[in-house]
């Protein structure tokens, strides 16, 4: 039975009970010509994951929804929807939590309440030609009524954390209303204003952390983003630039 949702008008809502995932629905979606602003929201999935692959909980409860997008723009452009998708659920939950609750953007794609990650983001996308865009699927994850309890990172949920009924139809709203203003932004002012509102709730500035790789890990503080959202990594008198990597901050140890 579907739930009765308001999305901006060039949405078009695909509500799911159960799916694998609602990023490979959207990727099939798109291969078969779906337009741009089509939203994938399932109630449970039963082959969610994140970044290289790892599997994410999806029990029913939470938020799980994709969108598809298909943005003028190339590759590498592309990567800066990230960050709005980061800043649209930061401000979604922000405004769903009491006042004063810290709310930050843990690099490149999380999101965190006190400390702990409550939302995921992964994008995925297909190219035209290897430079410009075909379509981008922007999928997020938000733990709202409930979170793993062994996780790498220590998680949360906006439940836990005082957001009181809220439903996922309403934070897909929130969301996808967000979302559309910011992109908007995007569009209009550029990537420096949304890097600006990332800057404001960025997790660790100034602070030591770790940067993971397949086969190497760097210890530094994180100095600032650069232009085009990479990670500037203060090491002594070196500043190394990462485009991708796993973060991890000294004071957020697992259980913390």
């Amino acid at each position: 039975m579907s739930t009765p949702v308001n999305l901006p008008g060039h949405y078009r809502l695909i509500e799911l009970d159960t799916v694998d995932s609602t990023n490979e629905e959207a990727k099939r979606l798109a291969a078969a010509g779906a337009a741009d602003g089509t939203v994938v929201w399932a109630k449970a999935q039963t082959g969610g994951y994140g970044r290289r692959q790892r599997t994410w909980v999806s029990e029913p409860g939470n938020l799980y929804l994709s969108l598809l997008l298909r943005p003028d723009c190339t590759v590498a452009t592309a990567t800066q929807v990230g960050f709005i998708a980061c800043n649209t659920v930061a401000e979604a939950a922000a405004a769903a939590l009491p006042r004063g609750t810290f709310v930050t953007c843990k690099w490149p794609n999380d999101v965190l309440v006190e400390g702990r990650k409550v939302s995921g983001i992964l994008l995925e996308s297909s190219s035209r030609d290897g430079h410009r865009m075909d379509w981008l699927v922007v999928g997020i994850g938000v733990n709202l009524a409930h979170h793993p309890a062994e996780t790498e990172f220590p998680a949360t949920d906006l439940a836990r954390e005082g957001a009181e009924g809220l439903t996922p139809a309403r934070l897909l709203e929130s969301l996808c209303a967000r979302f559309s203003a910011n992109m908007v932004l995007w569009r209009n002012m550029g990537f420096a204003a949304i890097r600006r509102n990332w800057m404001r709730r960025a997790h660790g500035l100034g602070q030591p952390l770790t940067v993971r790789l397949d086969r190497h890990t760097f210890d530094g503080v994180f100095e600032d983003l650069d232009g085009d959202g990479a990670l500037m990594l203060r090491m002594g008198a070196d500043l190394r630039k990462f485009t991708a990597g796993d973060v991890f901050f000294p004071h957020l140890a697992p259980g913390h």
